[in-house]
This record gives structure tokens, sequence and C-alpha cells, in this order.
């Protein structure tokens, strides 16, 4: 049934009934928003609970294995204080608790949310691609050189101002090390899990639900919480430009699973990056890894940049048919609210003011001024 019009029910079906006001399309708009933006604060809170709980199960289960090898330990508090320190530090189990907590919360928060707004079902999500498989190629190299742009504006910005945004925490639990397990959760993590649960919610149902009215608008507030979600200033620019190409390419192709791709194909550029010349190069050249490291990115800035002018050459400008799931509202009278409303949404304010608090507090003084 179209989203634009009442249905009333009678014995053979469904007749029109008179058409909705401009306040009913509105309050229907209000909702669509409110819901994509209530959805990340949604994911906030549950990937908090996750972690928690997460936490719980996986002290309690190591204490016990613990205090089995150590029978002394039971009534020894200081030693148990102290493994309870190490359980906390351990790069293990932050990896873990991350990657738990974030499935659930991207997974549970998309459900929700898609179950509560009701304009479109997530198998619509799953489509197939509208576009070839050489212009997904195409994305994929057109994001590494977004990538390569956002990595060089981090080490401008890190050079001028002697500052990260990434905390010492962040750095070392988030990078590859001699733990074999650590590594590959790392893997699973930020290649799989990571990309497929953050474009369900993001791409998937966040800019399905701001784009009713229209998809440009869709594109690019979806892409500002993306950016945001990451909470640090490292990575909110570079999450704000791949979210741009994301989100072009879900809308471009229909289908969820074509930025999944993508997706998939930056974060293992990253990690790529990070395993061998930050993890395995830098014990043996030193400062020189990084010296590779930028050639590497400023290839990919090359290659990137040219392949992401014929994507956008060959499939233009987005427009109000390039959609992942059919979902407008027409507002009949000509006005197109877009940010007006959507900063009206107490929960947009409130996840914005989430996360910008989390990256100011990991923000890390690398060089003395």
């Amino acid at each position: 049934m179209d989203n634009n019009i009442n249905y009333q029910p009678m014995q053979n079906g469904y007749v029109p009934m008179e058409a909705p006001t401009p306040e009913l399309l509105r309050k229907r708009v209000k909702k669509s928003y409110g819901w994509g933006t209530l959805s990340m604060v949604l994911q906030f809170l549950i990937i908090q609970g996750a972690s928690i709980l997460t936490a719980f199960i996986y002290s309690a289960i190591a204490m016990a294995g613990f205090i089995a090898k150590n029978p002394s330990a039971a009534t020894d508090q200081k030693m148990i204080m102290e493994f309870s320190q190490s359980i906390a530090l351990s790069v293990r189990f932050i990896l873990i608790s991350t990657a738990i907590s974030y499935l659930f919360g991207n997974i549970l928060a998309f459900i929700i949310g898609v179950r509560s707004l009701k304009a479109f079902r997530a198998k619509d999500l799953f489509g197939k691609s509208r576009i070839s498989s050489g212009s997904i190629v195409l994305g994929v190299f057109g994001i590494l050189g977004i990538q390569a742009v956002s990595m060089f504006i981090q080490n401008i910005v890190m050079m001028l101002t002697g500052m990260s945004g990434l905390s010492e925490e962040q750095i070392s639990s988030f990078g590859f090390s001699d733990d074999m397990t650590a590594n590959v959760i790392l893997l699973l993590y930020f290649v799989i899990i990571a990309p497929i649960t953050e474009e369900l919610i993001i791409r998937g149902f966040v800019m399905n639900a701001l784009a009713p009215v229209n998809k440009k608008f869709a594109l690019i507030a979806s892409a500002l919480l993306f950016g945001l979600m990451h909470g640090n200033f490292n990575q909110m620019f570079n999450g704000f430009l791949l979210g741009l190409i994301l989100g072009y390419i879900a809308l471009k192709s229909g289908s969820v699973l074509c930025s999944i791709i993508l997706h998939m194909a930056a974060n293992a550029n990253a990690m790529i990056c990070a395993y061998v010349y930050e993890y395995k190069l830098f014990g043996t050249m030193g400062e020189k890894a990084y010296d590779l490291e930028m050639i590497h990115f400023a290839v990919f800035l090359v290659i990137g940049i040219v392949c992401l002018v014929l994507l956008l050459k060959k499939h233009g400008n987005i427009n109000e048919n390039d959609h992942t799931v059919e979902y407008s509202i027409d507002t009949m009278d000509g006005k197109k609210p877009t940010w007006s409303l959507l900063v009206k949404c107490p929960s947009f304010w409130v996840i914005t003011a989430i996360y910008v608090i989390i990256a100011i507090s990991n923000i890390n003084i690398i060089i003395d001024k």
C-alpha cells in the first residue's frame, strides 16, 4: 500500500480515504527522522549494556579458572585484585568485549528501528544490485582513495596541533600484538563484524529513515552520524567521507550488500597497513616503515580519486529514483523538511552530545608544544 495515503478497511479490501493533510505528512516525516536518530541512541545504550554484561561474564570465567589453578587465591584479596586489574587491561578482553557489544548493539538497534518505524522490511535492503560489478570495483578503489585523503589530513592535523584524537588505550588495544588469538579477534571484528553490522544500522536503517522526502539529505545526514559514531576526532572526518561513498553506493546499487563490500575493503586496507608497516616493519626499519605506509596511501590516493571520478561520471548525482527501499513521503505543499526538522529531534542532539563528549575525552597529546 502507498505510504502517502490513508486506507479504510472495507469488506472487499481497502479503499482510499481523503488524502492526508500537510500537517499529518509532516508528523510522519518527523516520526521517521525521530526513529532514525533514536536508533543511534538505542545502539549506544545497548552497546554499553552488552559491554558491562560481557565484562562481568568474561571476568567471572577468568577468575574461576584462576582460582582453580591457584586455590590459595580464593582468600587472598590482594592477589584477586591484581588479577582483576590484569583482566581489565587485557587486549584480548577489550577486543572480545568490543566485538560482542557492537555486534549486539548494531543488530538489536536495527531490528528495533525497522519493527518500530514499519516503513520497510529488513529483507528489502538486500536486493540484487542495480549497478555492475565493474562499478563496485571502481567504488572499492574510490573508497580506498578517500581513506588515503583522510589519513593525510589526520597526519597534518597531528603535526600542527601535537594532538591525536585517539587515546593511548585505543592505540594499544586496537593494534596487532604477539597474541595471535587477539589478532584473529581484531581482524574478525574490523573486517567482518563492524562492516556488516554498521552498514545494517547506518545505511540500512538510519539513511532510509532519513530518506522519505530527500535522498541527498539522507546521504549527508547519515554520513555525519556515521562519523560521529566513531567517537574520536581522528576518525570522525574519515567516517563522514567514507559514509558519503558508502551511502552513494548503497543508493545507486539499491543494496546494502554493496556498501558492506566497500566497507570491508576499507577496513581490510587499514588492517593490512597496521600489520605490515606498524607491526612487522617498524621493529626492523623504524620510522622508514611509516614512510612506506605513506607511499602506500599515496598510490591509493591517486588510483582512488581517478576511480571515484569515473564512478561519479558513470552514475551521476543522487536523485529521487535512487533508493535501497521504496519508502517516500510526498509532502504535497512542495516543502521538503530536512535539516530544520532533524535538528528539532531531541535524540539527534543526545547522540551528537554523547559522541562529541567521548571524542573530547579521547584527545591525546602526543607532542610537547
